[in-house]
């Protein structure tokens, strides 16, 4: 499971993998890969491969943690964590199953109807395809419609 984060104002990509605790708590890992927002998909889909496979199980101490040890947060170089939550979107990513064979791509929206978006597509599919992918849900996400 990774998330990324999208800014086009920022000019940044942040691609956070997770790790998994032994009560199956999901929490971001430390180390950000930060990309510029004009990378070419196939970069793009090699980075979201690779972040996915950084995937792990680690127990930690999360009672310590504050919301401004935020690992993409802190990437983002933002002075607040209310500007980042405004200028970024957000796009989880994760596997479908145990094999993770199929990914899903799920965007939140601002939609008052709280309605949210969510594209699948192969784990195996090319890199240039799963940067595209990314970038379209990321502008139906932001422009709140559907091409």
């Amino acid at each position: 499971m990774i998330t990324a984060y999208l800014s086009q104002e920022y000019d940044k990509i942040l691609l956070a993998p997770f790790f998994v605790d032994e009560s199956w708590v999901h929490y971001e890992q430390n180390e950000i890969e930060v990309l510029k927002f004009d990378v070419s998909d196939q970069i793009l889909g090699e980075s979201i491969k690779h972040n996915l496979n950084l995937f792990a199980e680690k127990n930690d101490d999360l009672t310590k943690r504050n919301k401004s040890d935020w690992p993409a947060f802190k990437a983002s170089k933002l002075k607040t964590i209310k500007e980042f939550e405004s200028k970024f979107s957000r796009i989880s990513i994760s596997g479908l199953n145990e094999a993770n064979l199929i990914l899903a791509f799920d965007a939140e929206t601002k939609s008052k109807d709280e309605i949210d978006l969510r594209t699948t597509i192969s784990a195996y599919a090319d890199s240039n395809e799963l940067g595209n992918r990314l970038r379209k849900l990321h502008k139906a996400q932001i422009e709140m419609k559907i091409e």
